[in-house]
């Protein structure tokens, strides 16, 4: 009876934690969690009663691939965007180091007032107590993040979380180009067209009868690139 009682407890802590390993699929839903994870250890650090650390001044950056740092790609940008709403809704004071000094007029496009060009950008306002980064790096299924709170004036990591994203049909668009090309590889089909089979006169199919067909990622394009000028491409925050 002991040994089916302490079967029954291992396959239920099992399937408990099957989720947590296997990741999420929901970007949102890795947001908050991360988002959730590292106020409650910056909160623990300001030696606060409980969460959310309010009024805390943040700016939040895209996080980068761990192989290259110059890269980023749509998965991470989207990510960050969910953490920033997160914060802005839970009372931090979020800085936007994207806002540009005057409206841009682009025909075709319309009125902006964000931009990722250096030149453009209003950085005068923009002195930060904490940054959050991160990195993240992709296996054959998922991508993993690990995302920091940093202390700006001295780089000290206050916080760290870290969240897998499983990846699907959908998060596989989200991905930069060398990433889909992989998921695309590793990607299983999941369609079979039942063809009716023709005979010869040997009596031997001249049809297969199943036909398969990896997913086509060929039309899916990442965003734009930050456009590298022959100009400083730095923002010092912590002056």
């Amino acid at each position: 009876m002991r040994k089916v009682l302490l079967i029954i407890t291992v396959l239920t802590t099992l399937c408990c934690a099957a989720p947590a390993l296997a990741g999420t699929t929901s970007i949102p839903g890795a947001a908050k969690s991360a988002a959730t994870q590292l106020d409650t250890q910056l909160a623990e650090r300001l030696q606060l009663l409980e969460g959310p650390a309010k009024g805390t001044t943040l700016i939040l950056s895209t996080p980068v691939s761990l192989e290259n740092m110059e890269e980023s790609s749509p998965l991470s940008r989207l990510l960050a965007e969910e953490l920033a709403m997160w914060f802005v809704q839970s009372g931090y004071r979020v800085q936007e180091i994207r806002k540009t000094k005057h409206m841009l007029f682009e025909p075709g496009l319309g009125e902006l007032s964000l931009s990722r060009d250096v030149r453009f950008v209003d950085a005068r306002y923009l002195k930060s107590a904490v940054i959050l980064t991160g990195t993240y790096s992709q296996t054959q299924r998922n991508v993993r993040f690990n995302l920091r709170l940093l202390h700006a004036p001295t780089g000290e990591v206050l916080a760290m979380a870290s969240q897998t994203i499983r990846i699907t049909r959908e998060t596989a668009q989200l991905l930069d180009e060398g990433a889909r090309a992989r998921a695309r590889r590793i990607q299983p089909s999941v369609s079979t067209n039942l063809r009716q089979v023709s005979m010869n006169d040997a009596g031997t199919p001249t049809q297969d009868w199943n036909t398969w067909a990896l997913p086509d990622f060929t039309d899916m394009h990442t965003l734009t690139k930050p456009v590298r000028e022959d100009v400083p491409n730095v923002i010092d925050l912590t002056d």
